[in-house]
């Protein structure tokens, strides 16, 4: 984790956490969003144009091909990531605690415990709607304990990523919610999604071929406006194995080491 010197409250200032914490805000509230689109359909609407099968449909599952979980949606998958920064490294293990399906798709709820210098525990929801686009609760913030251990919280919709028939298609979706910090100064962070190819990552878990996503966020408090860009490889029908994302704290880089379910 970062040194003390460098955690909130302790002589950053306001500013400065608001630059890097643009970056610890987002692919991941607790109200579905209606994302926006860049033909102006709805990237959630069942009518999309997903080749996917209803999630919750009975007898039936979702073709890993078109599904982009974050999470693999195995009840008591384990997975242990190595978070990299610049100024330092710690782990996140991640358990997954349930997986649920009924008429609105497919709910996986997991916990992450982050460990550095001292432990952060979250719980982290997401959803596979029937036509395939993955809503990820914001509530922990995107790269994993950071939010709490910042002393940030946020409000807002889900982090709506579309189907990967709708991203192959070009289609994104965007929207906006708030980044609180402990003084109670509130900040504005709109973001848009896309699609960005499939390509092979290696990670010390193993090899895959990925579908990339990338998230643009861009965070606004007191008129001061930072940009960011967020990059995340994630295994159809697994999910994530990698993600980057540039912060005035540095480069932050997020990589897979190991699984309790194999890489596909």
């Amino acid at each position: 984790m970062l040194s003390d010197d460098r955690r909130p409250g302790t002589g950053l200032g306001r500013t400065r956490r608001a630059v890097s914490s643009v970056s610890l805000a987002a692919l991941l509230a607790v109200v579905p969003l209606t994302a926006c689109s860049s033909d102006s359909e709805s990237s959630t609407s069942p009518d999309s144009g997903a080749a996917t099968t209803p999630a919750g449909s009975a007898g039936s599952e979702q073709s890993s091909e078109t599904a982009a979980y974050f999470y693999p949606p195995v009840e008591g998958a384990t997975l242990t990531y190595r978070n990299s920064l610049d100024i330092g490294e710690f782990t996140t293990e991640v358990t997954v605690n349930s997986v649920t399906s009924g008429a609105d798709g497919q709910t996986i709820v997991a916990t992450e415990v982050s460990t550095g210098d001292e432990t952060v525990t979250v719980e982290r929801t997401l959803r596979i709607a029937p036509d395939g686009s993955l809503h990820l609760s914001i509530t922990p913030g995107l790269t994993y304990a950071f939010g709490p251990w910042l002393g940030l919280t946020y409000e807002g919709d889900d982090i709506v990523i579309p189907s990967l028939a709708d991203l192959e298609a070009g289609r994104t979706s965007s929207g906006t919610f708030v980044e609180i910090e402990e003084d109670g100064e509130r900040g504005d962070i709109a973001y848009t999604v896309r699609g960005a190819g499939r390509e092979q990552v290696t990670v010390p878990a193993g090899t895959a071929e990925a579908y990339v996503v990338e998230i643009d966020l861009t965070f606004t408090m007191d008129n001061e406006t930072v940009s960011r860009t967020g990059r995340y490889w994630l295994v159809p029908g697994f999910g994530q194995v990698r993600q980057e994302i540039g912060s005035s704290l540095g480069d932050i880089t997020i990589e897979l080491v190991s699984s309790s379910v194999p890489l596909p």
